[in-house]
Order: C-alpha cells, then sequence, then structure tokens
C-alpha cells in the first residue's frame, strides 16, 4: 500500500500533524472563545427570559385578582345603586299616586261611581219592562245574579277600591243583559 509506504510516511505524518496542531491553536484561541461567549450570553438570555417569563406570569395574576376585585365591587355598588333607586322609585309613585288620587281624581272616581249606578240602574229598568216577555225562572236567575253584583259593588264602593274580579262580573253582566 501507498500510503504505508516508509519513504513517504514520515513527510505525510509530520505534515498532517502540522495541519492539525494548526487548526486546532486557531480553533483553540479564536473560534472558541468566541462560541464560549456566544453560549454564555444565550445561557444569559435565557435565565433573563425565564425570569421575565415568570414576572410576567405573576404580573398577570395580580392583574386578574385586581380586575376581579374591582369587578365584584362595581356589581355589588351598582346593585345597592339600583335597589336604592328601585326602592325611592317606588315609594315615591306610590306617595304621587294616593296624593293624585286625593286631590285631582277625587271628583273623577265619583262621577265613575255615579256612572257605574246609572248604568246599573238602567239596566234593572231595562230588566223589569222585558221580564214581562221573558220565562218565569229566566227572569229569576237574572235577578239573582244582579244583586249579587250589586252587593258586590257596594262593599267595593264602601272600600273605594275595586276588585278586578267585579269590574269583570259587571262587564260579563252587562254584555249578558
Amino acid at each position: 500500500m501507498p500510503q504505508l509506504d516508509k519513504v513517504t510516511f514520515l513527510s505525510q505524518f509530520f505534515w498532517l500533524c502540522v495541519f492539525y496542531l494548526g487548526f486546532y491553536y486557531i480553533l483553540l484561541k479564536y473560534y472558541l472563545p468566541k462560541i464560549s461567549r456566544i453560549l454564555s450570553l444565550r445561557k444569559k438570555k435565557m435565565g433573563f427570559s425565564l425570569e421575565g417569563v415568570t414576572g410576567l406570569q405573576k404580573e398577570n395574576q395580580q392583574v386578574r385578582q385586581h380586575f376581579d376585585t374591582v369587578l365584584s365591587k362595581a356589581l355589588s355598588t351598582s346593585r345597592n345603586v339600583f335597589h336604592d333607586f328601585f326602592s325611592r322609585t317606588t315609594g315615591w309613585l306610590n306617595t304621587s299616586v294616593t296624593s293624585i288620587n286625593r286631590t285631582h281624581y277625587q271628583d273623577v272616581n265619583k262621577f265613575y261611581i255615579q256612572s257605574l249606578g246609572q248604568a246599573s240602574l238602567s239596566q234593572n229598568v231595562l230588566l223589569y219592562h222585558a221580564s214581562k216577555n221573558l220565562p218565569e225562572k229566566l227572569t229569576f236567575k237574572i235577578l239573582l245574579e244582579k244583586m249579587k253584583n250589586l252587593k258586590n259593588f257596594s262593599s267595593a264602593t264602601n272600600n273605594t277600591k275595586l276588585n278586578i274580579q267585579d269590574t269583570k262580573k259587571i262587564k260579563k253582566t252587562r254584555k249578558e243583559s
């Protein structure tokens, strides 16, 4: 084999060692310090970025906690304000309605009751005159219903409040007659 020739082996080995040692020296003096600085800089940056990430996570948690507390305080405050406003409005409305009914609508309420009485009287008069042509049982039944309605109506006027059921009954009897 020509590589192991005794005459050229020593010169090949010499130049191989010179080139490898020269290449090792250049790497050792120039490139390896630069590479080690780059690696240490990367390690520092990674450390800073990890610290930054953990810092950002802590800050994010604090912001969320503050947001939750502010939101809960705002909701409770708005609920309290709404409840207070609603109670004030209800009180004002009740006092306004009672004062208006006492002062402004007293005549209107009297006129309404009088008109209901006139309508009831005119229906009774009509029923009396029409009862001559109706059968006796039907006339008696209608009169009993009218008496019940008048009884309910008189108790409602004594209290100065009409129930919805009474007004429905009155309307029903008007439609029937």
